[in-house]
């Protein structure tokens, strides 16, 4: 379907470094000390390290789960009171258990002992227990174990799936809870737990989503506090409140139009919260003051990403990235950085993505990320070739993070925009929803029209050449627009949905909660899960077509791709099918990574670059596997 090194291959180095560059995920310091344990993750693996002044050590070498899932911003390890363990969820040679490491000896002990998933860990104030979210009962479900792992009870096993456990004294929890047929995103509620088991919602409203309770810190030995802090999005945006006792309804502390507020953390007085503030595609962090109410400061001044801060010694830590800076734990408060090892020169290759806005389909306005090659500014008119990229989820957004995808097609001599169509997250609720039971109407739209309102933003930019590509969502995003529009020349689909009626029959748990929220239950509305199928409009697909997918996928398990294929098969389509082996939901490792976003580049230089051969391409001979 295309030559093999048609691209520019000086680039490649490029993507190697930056896809297996070091990225961290969270940071949480000691209590009452100086240390910070850190999770770094780098290509299929992420581990726990320590950091002691100077000197970091590493503590785990058999993976741990730390990620930025969802915006619950859960703790994913946590520290003993006294400093001399840590808990982790950590894999085993039968899934993701409760583990503890000890700080000094890096010896390990396994709390927990059952087939199922585990996460969420956290130490009761006197260290004696460990709270967990875990699948042994049902899905979702709280537990407790003794910190030695002699012992384990649930709390919580019921038609909730619970998440973010944050224990407020030894024998009271607060925690997020979901009904199994909801999404978290979509409606939750923030409850309190006793030690026995007893439920009481302390936030609880229909459609709206309330998540992070995070127990304030009594000021004194001599003070009790029930008080809490937590966001909900009833005024349709996330937003900071504060609740207890004393309030007979929740006291908004921190709300603004077209920001959303998450991930709150108090200093250790109970006096001031850090919060996380999401606006156009930027996610910087402030700090807030319970006293005078709402009293706010930006401790951010640049575009980028960040999440998870935690406060240390009087200062705020974050995990921060931005368009050339893979994410590292940063202290806000300095600017210094704390750790983190970004692959030398990197920023001095990558450019600065601009931020563009246009309208769609009935006047919904959509926000839009641009990458442009360098020297696009002196480029003749119609010279560069352009990319669309919708992100997946689809709950998710494009910003102002660490992107090797778009960086690497911009170095190649493509323009890339990357559309928040509706559906994305970070621009409030309303818009959040605007795709329910309407995968591939607005939504599509939105994708399709920003390729015009890329190329009409920049005159260098030729509006007839024109490619897409995408992963999960965005796989299906791609596949929809090649079937049910002409607008692209080319496209690269990576592990996408592309027949929801089978889906459900082999996705995780995860998934399938997706397409109940998404598009009903099959029983009653299986129109919109054909209706919504890529597949359906693949006799209409004319552009040739790369199909790309692992084969431990659980969440899109690779017989979506399989279909894809045979239908494209049936219908005399061009197309190619690459999978790799031992590869999830997302590639990840180097070879893979490189492997397969050197292919889109070699589709995306013969269908839409002009005379791109320097004289070192070569036929592709397909390999075994092929």
């Amino acid at each position: 379907m295309y030559r093999r090194d048609l691209r520019d291959t000086r680039t490649d180095d490029l993507l190697a470094d930056a896809a297996t560059a070091e990225m961290a995920e969270q940071v949480v310091p000691e209590p009452e000390g100086n240390r910070l344990a850190y999770a770094v993750s780098r290509e299929h693996r992420t581990d726990l390290y320590l950091r002691d002044g100077d000197q970091t050590r590493k503590l785990t070498n058999r993976g741990v789960l730390a990620q930025r899932y969802t915006h619950f911003d859960p703790r994913w390890f946590d520290w003993h009171p006294e400093g001399d363990e840590i808990a982790y969820a950590g894999e085993g040679d039968d899934g993701l258990s409760v583990w503890t490491v000890e700080t000094e000896t890096g010896e390990k002990t396994r709390v927990t002992n059952h087939d199922a998933a585990d996460s969420n860990p956290r130490f009761s104030p006197d260290g004696d227990e460990i709270a967990f979210v875990t699948d042994n009962w049902s899905p979702g479900s709280l537990a407790v174990a003794s910190a030695d792992g002699g012992r384990v009870e649930v709390l919580c096993d019921d038609e909730f799936l619970y998440a973010d456990p944050r224990w407020a004294d030894d024998d009271t929890l607060y925690a997020v809870r979901t009904r199994h047929r909801d999404r978290s995103d979509r409606a939750s509620q923030v409850v309190r737990v006793s030690r026995s088991g007893d439920v009481e919602p302390i936030f609880a409203s229909d459609s709206v989503n309330a998540y992070a309770p995070r127990p304030r810190p009594a000021p004194d030995s001599s003070t009790d506090t029930d008080e809490i802090a937590f966001v909900h999005d009833a005024s349709g945006f996330d937003a900071i409140y504060l609740t207890g006792p004393d309030r007979a309804e929740p006291e908004q502390l921190l709300a603004e139009r077209g920001t959303d507020f998450g991930a709150p953390a108090w200093d250790t007085a109970g006096e001031t919260l850090a919060v996380t503030a999401t606006r156009q595609g930027d996610v910087s962090v402030r700090t807030v003051a319970r006293e005078p109410a709402g009293e706010t400061a930006t401790l951010t001044d640049e575009p980028g990403d960040r999440y998870f801060p935690e406060w240390h010694d009087g200062d705020v830590l974050a995990v921060a990235g931005g368009p050339a800076t893979p994410p590292e734990i940063r202290n806000l408060s300095t600017g210094e950085r704390v750790a983190g090892r970004p692959p030398a020169g990197l920023d001095s290759r990558f450019v600065d993505p601009e931020e563009i806005s246009y309208e769609s389909t009935g006047g919904v306005e959509i926000h839009a990320m641009v990458y442009l090659p360098e020297g696009n500014d002196e480029a003749d008119p119609d010279s560069i070739p352009l990319l669309v990229h919708p992100h997946g989820g689809p709950t998710s957004f494009d910003g102002y993070e660490y992107n090797y995808r778009a960086q690497y097609f911009a170095a190649q001599g493509f323009a890339v925009i990357e559309p928040n169509y509706r559906g994305s997250s970070g621009f409030g609720r309303e818009f959040r929803n605007r795709n329910d039971f309407a995968w591939g109407e607005g939504d599509l739209d939105d994708v399709v029209n920003a390729a015009d309102a890329l190329a009409d933003a920049y005159p260098a930019v030729d509006p007839d050449r024109a490619g897409i590509f995408g992963g999960s969502g965005g796989g299906l995003m791609t596949v929809n627009a090649l079937g049910r529009t002409d607008r692209f020349d080319a496209g690269a689909a990576f592990y996408g949905v592309y027949d929801y009626e089978t889906f459900v029959d082999d996705t995780d748990d995860v998934g399938w909660r997706l397409m109940k929220r998404e598009l009903g239950f099959p029983a009653t509305d299986v129109e919109n899960y054909r209706e919504a199928s890529p597949i359906r409009s693949v006799p209409d697909v004319d552009a040739p077509l790369l199909v790309l997918h692992g084969e431990e996928d659980v969440r899109v398990p690779l017989s979506q791709s399989e279909q894809l294929v045979e239908e494209l098969e049936k219908h005399g389509k061009t197309y190619e099918f690459q999978t790799y082996e031992d590869e999830p939901h997302g590639f990840l490792k180097r070879e893979n990574v490189l492997d397969a976003y050197s292919r889109v580049a070699d589709l995306f230089a013969k269908y839409l670059a002009v005379d791109p051969d320097d004289g070192s391409s070569r036929p592709h001979r397909k390999q075994d596997g092929e």
